[in-house]
């Protein structure tokens, strides 16, 4: 009865040891040429040049931060960004900022 306890004991704990190493990562972080480029995109854009967005890369995911005056405008700095090569997955923070000075009374 000790032998087949002292068994499965020893079993369990060889079973429970985990790996010894951290699985692979499917994550590919975005480079900073990448960034780069992205931001490239929107500064030759006449409508969003002025605008100074902020573009970042957390791991695999790019992030505009800032404001644009419309809402075509942040669409466009969305889809200005997804030509850069191995740009998947973009965070548009982006908010529209409507100038008041133009709003009729």
């Amino acid at each position: 009865m000790k032998k087949t306890i002292l068994l499965l004991l020893s079993t369990l704990v060889m079973g429970c040891s985990g790996p010894t190493e951290p699985p692979p990562t499917s994550i590919q972080p975005i480079d900073s040429a990448k960034v780069q480029a992205a931001k490239m995109n929107l500064q030759t854009d006449a409508e969003l040049a002025p605008c100074n967005i902020q573009v970042s890369a957390h791991n695999n995911m790019l992030v505009l931060k800032g404001g644009v005056p419309s809402q075509a405008g942040k669409d466009r700095a969305e889809t200005l960004v997804r030509k850069v090569e191995g740009i998947k997955n973009v965070a548009n923070h982006l908010e529209v900022e409507l100038n008041t000075a133009q709003t009729p009374l």
